[in-house]
């Protein structure tokens, strides 16, 4: 059980990560200094302060610690622990600004926008300063290009689900050769996205301000609004929006990369995307007598863990809400901004399932074969996929328990659990400022876990405890 166990220099290395992470988040927070000062608001300190301090901060721990070579495992700590960090710091002037806002509760509002989930303590958002309404919005952005650079660089590796995205028989390579390469791609992407979509909604009748919130908000698939009304825009907005959270929560970044760059592309899971989204749409339509703009809205929301909606999900139907449940618990594309177990898993699962039924019906002498994207599915990608959708049902059931023991109903309780842990944020009013502190950090673990896939955090708590012991059995030998 070594392998887990860290010396100086990975320690040091992470810290190296940490310090750079902790340094551009510092940096991120004087961004919203600019609105502060455009809108003339009292908020410019809450923002100036704590953006200084950590970008100085951040600067000496890179500096006095030394970059190392570390392992994967020491990656995934790094990036579990980076988006705590980001968490805490992005709460900050949040505490600062809302003044019946506990730092719990702003850590809460900071893990929902980072994670890009969308879930939300504050009653009436209309009437907070536009620099906090930025600061919401920017956070989710940030999370969600942050999350595109974790899948591309550290979740899809080898023997892995989401490995069948960059790698099959029609391609061997990733979205660029090197790292680096590889993240200014993404971002590159993500820019030109934002840009676009930030275009059309103006377009389509939205002041600057809101367009530019919601295509932040939409294209990271965060679904934090500006509006006490989630989604309160006419029906060509509408479309507009279905398209930017496609963008963002179906097609993945690689294959984003191959279209602008004129290459062929043939991406299984937009395939099925386009399959079930339509299907649940009319079935909630016609169940509910549901516009079908506003159906289509819903399902394609819920299935990229964005989170607007346009209709009250309490009055729905039991089908309908099960229908939501279930596309909240698959998610989007891997490679994307979205939440969820995600569909190529879900699809290697149903892959893996029928293969053993074949296994009982055929003869003993056929050779059975089942691959995907290109790849034969072999063990590893295939325990891969039941481990990741098991936890996230474990994660789902434990918070729900929590829930349940605050004397929240079974129904909402494993609803709003199911979509903190896949990150959408959906919800059937659990958590809201009068909720317990412990729901809310229930809350906050769900978003954090879901949003790294489980696995990180894992590995985290894994290396925390091997090196807690290994401390532990050296203090007994000495005496």
């Amino acid at each position: 059980m070594g392998i887990c166990r860290l010396t100086k220099k990975d320690i040091e290395g992470i810290f190296h990560i940490l310090g750079g992470i902790i340094q551009i988040i510092g940096v991120f927070t004087l961004v919203p200094c600019i609105v502060s000062i455009y809108y003339d608001e009292n908020t410019l300190l809450d923002f100036l302060i704590p953006g200084l301090f950590f970008t100085i901060f951040g600067f000496i721990l890179k500096r006095i610690t030394k970059p190392r070579v570390l392992k994967l495992h020491h990656t995934m700590v790094a990036s579990a622990l980076s988006w705590l960090i980001a968490s805490f710091i992005g709460a900050i002037p949040l505490y600062l600004s809302i003044h019946y806002f506990s730092y719990v509760d702003a850590v809460y509002e900071s893990m929902s926008a980072w994670t890009t989930t969308g879930m939300t303590l504050i009653p009436n958002v209309e009437v907070l300063p536009k620099s906090i309404l930025f600061w919401r919005s920017f956070q989710q952005w940030i999370g969600g290009v942050g999350i595109l650079v974790l899948s591309a660089l550290v979740l899809a590796r080898s023997g892995t689900v989401a490995y069948l995205l960059y790698t099959s028989e029609a391609r061997q390579e990733r979205i660029m050769p090197s790292a680096i390469g590889t993240i200014k791609t993404i971002i590159w992407i993500y820019v030109l996205y934002t840009i676009l979509g930030v275009l059309l909604l103006y377009l389509s009748g939205l002041s600057f301000w809101d367009a530019l919130n919601l295509t932040m908000t939409g294209i990271s698939t965060g679904g934090m609004s500006i509006s006490n009304y989630s989604f309160p825009y006419n029906d060509f907005a509408k479309i507009v929006m279905i398209g930017i959270m496609m963008v963002g929560g179906v097609i993945s970044f690689s294959i984003h990369h191959r279209i602008l760059t004129g290459k062929y592309f043939n991406d299984i899971q937009t395939k099925y995307a386009l399959i079930i989204i339509p299907i649940i749409s009319i079935i909630i339509s016609i169940k509910d007598k549901v516009p079908i703009i506003d159906s289509l809205f819903t399902v394609v929301s819920a299935m990229t863990s964005t989170g607007f909606t346009t209709i009250n999900i309490g009055n729905l139907s039991a089908l309908s809400l099960f229908l939501i449940i279930f596309l909240m618990l698959i998610g989007g594309g891997a490679g994307t901004t979205t939440g969820g177990v995600k569909i190529i898993r879900f699809l290697v699962i149903l892959k893996a399932l029928w293969y053993e039924i074949k296994e009982i019906i055929y003869p003993k002498s056929a050779v059975i074969h089942e691959h995907l994207n290109g790849i034969d599915l072999d063990y590893n990608i295939v325990r891969e996929a039941f481990v990741v959708f098991f936890l996230y049902c474990l994660s789902s059931f434990l918070t729900a328990l929590i829930f349940i023991a605050l004397g929240y109903s079974p129904y909402d309780s494993i609803f709003d659990a199911i979509s903190f842990t896949s990150n959408i944020g959906i919800s059937l009013g659990v958590v809201t400022l009068k909720t317990p502190i412990i729901g809310k950090i229930a809350g906050i673990i769900a978003m954090w876990i879901g949003r790294l896939e489980i696995i990180p955090v894992l590995v985290l708590f894994a290396t925390l405890y091997l090196n807690l012991e290994k401390t532990i059995n050296k203090r007994k030998k000495t005496h």
